[in-house]
């Protein structure tokens, strides 16, 4: 068993003085490792944290000997004084306000950077020293981001992960940052960087783009990805259903009457908004006085960094408003804020999220925000909350059928407000169902499980893949024979050749033969899955009598040939990003010769074949990083493929598409095998998702010879008909 070193800034336990042992610390990424299994992932645990030289040396040896859920702990020990140097002058002090997008509470300190330098530098060694060849190195956030470049110099065959757990800004506010390069190029060594949300990944891969010229647009772009975290669903279910909490929701309902409650349980932070929260709630007690004397605002404020003057001023400013608010509003039996300034526990808490009407989360920024999954996962009855959510939390892509606010806009938040407080049972139920089945999918451990999955798959490079030669080609088609095959096949580049403009494609009489006598053979399931829209699907295939299926716009679309119907599988209807995506490739399309739009429904595509090649790769480049700086908050992906930029929905993935189809085979339509063919990027996705299953035996084909996942791969497109044809003819 292979092993999986996790680094975090601290480690998984504190010490209690009371018990004099160790107990484990609470938090998404602990939760996410300790509910892990370490025989189904294959990997065994060891957890890397620092430790301040201050501390009793035998409470340092009892860590080393101390193991929670098999997890092995390794204090390194680092000089206090250099530890809170970094830790307050350069992790609190520069990166968490710039990456929250609050420039103005960053100050910087030299001696803070060069204390930052420091203890990633004493973390890499430690890391070195302690790391065998095979194992896998997991590192995570801000505090060690320079940890990667070093440790890659002290030990390059180690394979390394980094999982960044608040918001990589804009590149226009990265820039700011005066170690941006010396940052970038410690990441750009990693094998796999994480981020919580497409648009911290966007605003990431910008900024390689601009500062250090790193596009994205190689092998690198696989090992960047999106991986949001999730929650212990299970324990949550099991805290919320506690007789302990029951005891206590029934004590708040005898409180809160008929009444309405609002909950919000923030940490003490400027980036959780609760200023702006307090002002939209004052907005809708003026607006509603109906509403004064039966809504109540039950504000949880986590004390944090207590000792620092920006957030004593911040709880100062919570408290004047609160008064305020209660001040104009109140009435001697009615407080329209319960202002709570301590932390509650698991029991309360989750009583307190089953007795609330609305959760409302106003975050300026937040990395994911994991309060608000809590709440759907705590609602066992009817799931009768609503969620006020805003659009700057990570958490918004995950929870896509909360209320979504912009917490600046007070005014439209004070409606939703309103919103939220009278929608019906039935329009609460329809939101947060899909939510919750999301979350019992989807845990933290699942999370995890996936991220790793992705930093331990190997890709192949052409040199290691292995290609189907003439001479060793009839043995392995054998496998073929008397079996019934299921072909999911890439369309241009693959079964057709690259066109200069998608009207001017051909299809050669031997390759339309082929295609004929496969769909009319029943041993034969033969999907192509095809950027191409539908329009043009129908009219070269279906009008031509061949019984194929089909998935369009790289899986947005399915049209299975049994049923002989279009199905849309995008489930959400948000095509506002179309109206500005067009917008933007109009004016690209006007300055370069050659180019044009192709509108395929749920994407869209510029295409630069024809164009003059210098001119058009500098306009595409630039086309690249202007959409993704403005698509930031659209749930779609900026594509950079062959000569086109394509902006699609998220949910338009090949990848999605195969597991749907697989999903939905009948008995009598299971194949034996499973053969897959593809030349691009977005075919990948399909491979990964075909690697993935377990019940069918699969043989996943490149075309081409950049790295793939693929076991095989050929040559080029011209190879494809003829292998076609061969594995056909071995079936008769």
């Amino acid at each position: 068993m292979t092993r999986c070193l996790i680094i975090s800034n601290r480690l998984p336990m504190n010490y209690d003085q009371q018990k004099k042992s160790f107990i484990p610390s609470a938090g998404g990424l602990v939760s996410a490792i300790m509910g892990l299994d370490a025989e189904k992932v294959g990997q065994e645990f060891h957890w890397l944290g620092l430790m301040t030289d201050d501390v009793d040396s035998s409470q340092i040896e009892k860590m080393k000997e101390t193991k929670f859920d098999d997890i092995t702990c390794h204090p390194i020990v680092v000089p206090k004084q250099a530890y809170d140097s970094y830790y307050n002058k350069y992790c609190n002090n520069v990166i968490w306000p710039l990456f929250h997008y609050e420039r103005n509470l960053v100050y910087y300190s030299p001696s803070g950077w060069k204390n930052y330098v420091l203890i990633n530098k004493l973390i890499a060694k430690s890391i070195a020293d302690y790391a065998q060849n095979s194992d896998n190195i997991w590192i995570h956030d801000f505090h060690l981001m320079l940890v990667p470049g070093m440790l890659k110099e002290l030990r390059p065959e180690l394979k390394i992960g980094f999982f960044l757990h608040i918001p990589f800004p804009s590149s226009e506010i990265f820039r700011e940052l005066p170690q941006r390069e010396e940052i970038l190029r410690s990441l750009n060594q990693c094998d796999l960087v994480g981020f919580h949300d497409l648009s911290y990944l966007n605003h990431f891969k910008s900024s390689m783009s601009r500062i250090i010229g790193e596009d994205g647009n190689d092998n690198r772009d696989r090992k960047w990805g999106v991986y949001p975290i999730s929650i212990d669903t299970p324990r949550f279910k099991r805290i919320a259903q506690d007789q302990r909490t029951k005891e206590k929701l029934m004590e708040y309902l005898k409180h809160k009457g008929n009444g309405q409650w609002i909950l919000g349980v923030d940490r003490l932070d400027y980036i959780k908004g609760l200023i702006l929260k307090l002002r939209a709630f004052k907005d809708f007690l003026k607006k509603n006085p109906d509403q004064v004397g039966l809504v109540q605002l039950i504000q949880v404020v986590i004390p944090s960094r207590t000792d620092v003057q920006e957030y004593q001023n911040l709880k100062d400013k919570i408290e004047q408003l609160v008064s305020s608010i209660n001040g104009e509003f109140g009435t001697p039996t009615y407080m329209p804020v319960q202002y709570l300034y301590h932390g509650v526990n698991n029991f309360e808490l989750a009583a307190l999220y089953q007795a609330s009407d609305v959760l409302f989360i106003s975050s300026r920024r937040d990395g994911m925000n994991l309060v608000s999954l809590e709440y759907v996962v705590s609602q066992i009855e009817d799931f009768e909350g609503s969620i006020l959510l805003s659009e700057f939390a990570g958490a918004h892509s995950t929870l896509s059928y909360a209320i979504s606010i912009n917490p600046w806009d007070i005014e439209n938040t004070s409606a939703k407000i309103k919103e939220a407080l009278l929608s019906p049972q039935e329009v609460r139920t329809s939101r947060m169902k899909p939510m919750m089945k999301f979350l019992e999918q989807y845990t933290s451990s699942d999370w995890a499980r996936i991220y790793l999955r992705d930093l331990t798959i190997e890709y192949l490079p052409k040199e290691e893949s292995q290609i189907l030669k003439k001479e060793n080609f009839f043995e392995w088609i054998q496998h073929f024979s008397d079996k019934k095959i299921l072909f999911f096949c890439d369309l241009d580049g693959t079964l057709l050749p690259i066109a200069g403009h998608p009207s001017q494609v051909s299809i050669s009489m031997e390759t339309l033969m082929l295609l004929e006598e496969i769909s009319h053979n029943d041993k034969f399931s033969f999907v192509i899955v095809s950027g191409r829209d539908k329009e043009f699907l129908q009219k070269y295939f279906l009008d031509n009598d061949l019984h194929l299926s089909f998935g369009a716009c790289h899986g947005a679309y399915a049209y299975d040939d049994r049923i002989g119907v279009w199905q849309d599988l995008i489930n959400s209807d948000n095509l506002k990003w179309k109206e500005l995506v067009e917008e933007i490739l109009k004016l690209y399309t006007i300055r370069t010769p050659g180019s044009f739009i192709e509108d395929k429904g749920h994407a869209l595509t510029w295409h630069y074949r024809s164009s003059p090649a210098n001119f058009a790769e500098f306009l595409a480049h630039k086309l690249f990083n202007e959409l993704e700086e403005n698509l930031q908050s659209f749930p779609v992906k900026v594509v950079r493929g062959k000569k086109i930029i394509e902006v699609k929905s998220v949910q338009a993935n090949k990848g999605a598409f195969v597991a749907h189809w697989l999903n939905n085979l009948t008995p009598e339509n299971k194949p034996d095998i499973i053969v897959a063919l593809g030349d691009d990027t977005t075919d990948e996705d399909m491979f990964h998702a075909l690697q993935e299953q377990k019940e069918f035996v699969t043989y996943c084909i490149k075309v081409g010879q950049s790295p793939t996942v693929a076991k095989y791969f050929v040559h080029d497109q011209t190879t494809v008909t003829p292998l076609l044809k061969n594995i056909v003819e071995q079936m008769m």
